[in-house]
């Protein structure tokens, strides 16, 4: 099978690990992760990206054979409403279901949402957020946004005001987390992350991440509880359930 995957660059080493053995012909792009601070522009800059594919004029692609991909994978998860009314006219896009790409280094929207629940205050690192410095606090406050959105399915005006009251009561994070992958061995930004957690006076630890959602995309075993398959023609929507995202027509 032939893949058209577009990526968020914060996954460029975990990407790179995937594919090294897939037995699958992927063509990867991947976008600036700086992009997510305006999530309405990085959303435009993908359908853009989907819209050549789709007319075989996408700069980015190996096209010298001009042969059709099988598939287009998304990189993304919902991620501030990203891959919200993402469409293609000729191929399936697969994307993964996922509130953003934390649930992907850990391998489950599941195992994301426990440790989310169970440790609030968390700031978290990988070697992409290492690389490209993308410390931001507002990342958190849009998962915690996207959170109340799926508990008030869908209230805005509940979510935000959910938000405000935690944001009143907790001026400040915690923790540093860092998700390390078994192939992504990389002692020193380890050590680096644990500096910044002992100047801030915060509590550092480290998890084991799982490269199960990236493998699985690549190797086209997309199973319902972890992706959303959106047909030619449908767009992708927020669902507000634990489904995450749906198929629209």
């Amino acid at each position: 099978m032939r893949y058209k995957l577009l990526g968020c660059k914060i996954f460029e080493r975990e990407i790179a690990s995937v594919i090294y053995d897939c037995r699958n012909v992927i063509d990867v792009t991947l976008v600036r992760q700086e992009l997510h601070a305006r999530p309405e522009n990085l959303r435009d800059v993908l359908q853009r990206e989907i819209d050549e594919i789709d007319a075989n004029i996408n700069k980015y692609s190996n096209d010298t054979l001009k042969t059709d991909f099988d598939a287009i994978l998304l990189g993304y998860g919902l991620c501030s409403n990203v891959t919200t009314g993402l469409s293609s006219k000729k191929y399936k896009l697969v994307i993964p279901r996922a509130h953003d790409c934390l649930a992907v280094f850990m391998g489950s929207k599941d195992t994301y949402s426990e440790y989310y629940r169970n440790k609030p205050g968390t700031f978290y690192y990988t070697p992409g957020f290492v690389e490209w410095d993308c410390f931001d606090d507002e990342d958190e406050w849009k998962r915690r946004l996207q959170f109340y959105l799926e508990r008030y399915k869908g209230n805005e005006r509940k979510a935000q005001k959910a938000v405000a009251v935690e944001r009143s009561m907790r001026s400040a994070y915690e923790r540093l987390t860092y998700i390390k992958w078994d192939k992504l061995d990389f002692p020193d930004y380890e050590r680096m992350v644990q500096g910044w957690a002992s100047d801030k006076s915060w509590e550092y630890e480290i998890i084991q991440g799982n490269d199960s959602i990236l493998r699985k995309l690549v190797d086209g075993e997309w199973n319902e509880e972890d992706f959303l398959i959106v047909p030619p023609g449908y767009h992708s929507e927020p669902s507000y359930e634990d489904s995450i995202i749906t198929a629209v027509k």
